[in-house]
This record gives structure tokens, C-alpha cells and sequence, in this order.
């Protein structure tokens, strides 16, 4: 492995526009916490795997490095520094920021995200211009990365560096499709 990259799974939101559990609620009978993980098993084998959770399962899944994430109300950017701090301890040149939300994503794309990998860029999925998740950051964006407060993720910190966003074009405009209502999950289901 040249370059030595972390997945970041994000999985500690509150689903508050959900209305409930988002991250447990069932796509096509499994869970989008456990499509987003296997996602990232197929699309980044090989590669460590740190899940910033609440969710007990993802505690005792071999391969996965979990961070517990006791204060999700703390909002998106706490979630980021949780596991951007365990992917600096492991040596990480890189992250990857993974959400749980987009159950039509496919390994292929993740894995051309990854391979997109430069020093000082950062790597985000879109599809016919319009950017999505998930996004790779150089280790060159981590201080930016910590610097994050509030309900604000790593898409702040992209927005300041356009000039050096690499894009890695998905196969289809479903793949970047997320579930923020019960409502979107339902028409995603008839897809």
C-alpha cells in the first residue's frame, strides 16, 4: 500500500430529521449502518476501518476499530475529530469519511476514491458536477479537520480548497442518494 489511507465510518447521528434510529432502520432487509460497513469492507479491503458509533454491534465486529461516540448532539464536526484522531494514531496519510446514509453506494466507487489518493488534494464522489460522500482528505487538511465545530463536517473545510479537489465520478446519480427522512428511504426502496 503506497500511501497509507483510514476509513472513517460514521455512524453516531441522532436522525433527528429521520424522526428515529436512522442509522438501524432497515433498506432491503439489513441495516444502513451495516450496508454502509460492508460497503466499505468490499470497496477498501485492506484498509483500516474506524467506526465512530453508539451503535453496540460495531463493537465487536473483527476488522473494525471502534470510537465511541458518547455525545453525538455535539454534531457532525465531533464526529470527524473522534475519528480523525484515532486515524493520525494509527499513521494514516489520509482519510476517508464514509456516512451511513447512502445505501445505493458501491464499492467500486470507494475503491476509485481511494485509488484518486494525492498528497495535498482532497478526493470527493460526485456525479455530473454535483459533489457528494463520501470525500478523501490528505493528511495536509487534518488541522483544518480539527479545527471543525458544531454540526459542521469535512464539506466546510473541502469548500476553502476547491483548487485542489480531485473529482471521482460515480457510476450513477443514485449512488450519491442519501436518507435523511423515513420518506427518502422509502422511495429509495422502489428504486
Amino acid at each position: 500500500m503506497e500511501n497509507k489511507l483510514a476509513l472513517i465510518l460514521m455512524a453516531a447521528g441522532q436522525g433527528e430529521r429521520f424522526h428515529g434510529d436512522k442509522l438501524s432502520a432497515p433498506f432491503r432487509g439489513k441495516p444502513l449502518w451495516q450496508i454502509a460497513l460492508e460497503t466499505a469492507q468490499r470497496g477498501a479491503e485492506g484498509y483500516p476501518l474506524i467506526a465512530v458509533t453508539r451503535i453496540p454491534t460495531l463493537f465487536h465486529i473483527p476488522g473494525v476499530i471502534p470510537v465511541e461516540n458518547s455525545s453525538p448532539a455535539l454534531g457532525a464536526s465531533h464526529t470527524v475529530r473522534l475519528g480523525l484522531k484515532k486515524a493520525v494514531e494509527l499513521g494514516a496519510e489520509g482519510a476517508v469519511f464514509l456516512v451511513c446514509d447512502q445505501p445505493l453506494l458501491k464499492p467500486a466507487t470507494l475503491r476509485r476514491l481511494i485509488e484518486s489518493h494525492q498528497p495535498g488534494k482532497i478526493s470527493c464522489v460526485e456525479f455530473a458536477g454535483t459533489p457528494g460522500n463520501p470525500v478523501l482528505f490528505d493528511r495536509a487538511f487534518f488541522p483544518e479537520l480539527f479545527a471543525l465545530s458544531g454540526d459542521r463536517g469535512g464539506k466546510a473545510v473541502m469548500k476553502r480548497h476547491m483548487d485542489q479537489v480531485l473529482w471521482v465520478e460515480a457510476e450513477a446519480a443514485e449512488e450519491l442518494l442519501d436518507v435523511d427522512r423515513a420518506e427518502d428511504l422509502e422511495k429509495l426502496e422502489k428504486r
